[in-house]
C-alpha cells in the first residue's frame, strides 16, 4: 500500500471513529431513552441487537478493507505473541480481570455499594438489563464490544496512526477517540473511558497482542451490566402516599 492510499485510509478512519460513531452513539442512546420513556418493552433488546449488528458490521467492513490492502493481521495484534517481558503484561491483564470480577461480587453483596452504584448510574440506567433475556443479550453485547472495539481502536486505529504520528502519540490519540466514542455518557464518561482506553492500549503494546485487552474489556462490560442490573433490582420501593389525619 503506498503512502497516499494509507493516508486516505487513516483520514477516513479518523472521520468515522472520531466524528461519525460518537454522533451515532448519542443518537442511539437518546432513542433508547425515548423508547424507555414511552414504555416499550423491547427498547433494550432492540438496542442491544443494533449494537451487535453495527459493531460486527464495522469490523467486517474496516477489517476487510485493511486485509484487502495487504496489511495483514500481525499489525492489528491478532497474531499471538508471548515472550520475555510480554508475559508480565499478560499477567497484569489477568490480575486486572480477576480484580474486576472480585469487585463485582463485592459490590453485589453490599447494599450500600449498590446504592452508590444506583446513584451514579443516572441516565445509563436505561441501558441496564432488567430481565433474564436482556441479561443474556447484554453478555453477548459485552463480548461483542470486547472483540470489536479492541480490533477497531487498539487494532486498526492504532496501526493506522502509528506510522503517521509515532507509537505513543497513537496510544494517546486512539484513547481520546475511544473516549469520544462514548460521548453519550457525557464529559465525565468521555474522560473515564479515555483513561480505560489508555490502559487497554498499554496492555496491547506491552503484551504484543490484542487478546488480553479483549478479555479484560469484555469482562469489564459484563460485570458493569450485572452491577447495574443488581442495583436496579435493589432499588427501594417508593414510599406510600401520606394519609391525611382524620379530624
Amino acid at each position: 500500500m503506498n503512502a497516499t492510499n494509507f493516508d486516505t485510509f487513516a483520514l477516513l478512519l479518523l472521520l468515522l471513529m472520531g466524528v461519525i460513531l460518537p454522533l451515532v452513539g448519542i443518537w442511539d442512546f437518546h432513542r433508547l431513552l425515548r423508547w424507555v420513556e414511552e414504555g416499550r418493552t423491547d427498547a433494550r433488546t432492540k438496542t442491544y441487537k443494533w449494537i451487535f449488528v453495527m459493531e460486527w458490521g464495522l469490523v467486517l467492513i474496516v477489517g476487510g478493507w485493511w486485509l484487502w490492502a495487504g496489511r495483514g493481521l500481525a499489525p492489528l495484534g491478532l497474531v499471538p505473541t508471548a515472550a520475555g517481558w510480554q508475559w508480565l503484561a499478560i499477567g497484569l491483564g489477568i490480575a486486572a480481570t480477576g480484580f474486576v470480577i472480585w469487585q463485582m461480587f463485592s459490590v453485589m453483596g453490599n447494599s450500600e455499594e449498590l446504592d452508590k452504584a444506583r446513584q451514579q448510574m443516572g441516565s445509563l440506567s436505561g441501558l441496564a438489563p432488567q430481565t433474564d433475556h436482556e441479561g443474556r443479550l447484554f453478555v453477548l453485547v459485552s463480548i461483542t464490544a470486547g472483540v470489536c472495539e479492541e480490533i477497531m481502536y487498539r487494532g486498526v486505529l492504532m496501526a493506522a496512526l502509528t506510522p503517521l504520528v509515532g507509537l505513543w502519540p497513537a496510544v494517546a490519540l486512539s484513547s481520546a477517540i475511544f473516549g469520544l466514542g462514548h460521548a453519550y455518557q457525557g464529559l465525565a464518561g468521555i474522560g473515564k473511558t479515555a483513561l480505560i482506553g489508555v490502559v487497554m492500549a498499554l496492555l496491547t503494546v506491552f503484551s504484543g497482542s490484542l487478546f488480553v485487552a479483549i478479555v479484560l474489556h469484555a469482562v469489564v462490560d459484563i460485570t458493569s451490566g450485572r452491577i447495574m442490573a443488581a442495583a436496579l433490582r435493589e432499588s427501594p420501593a417508593p414510599s406510600p402516599p401520606a394519609v391525611p389525619a382524620a379530624g
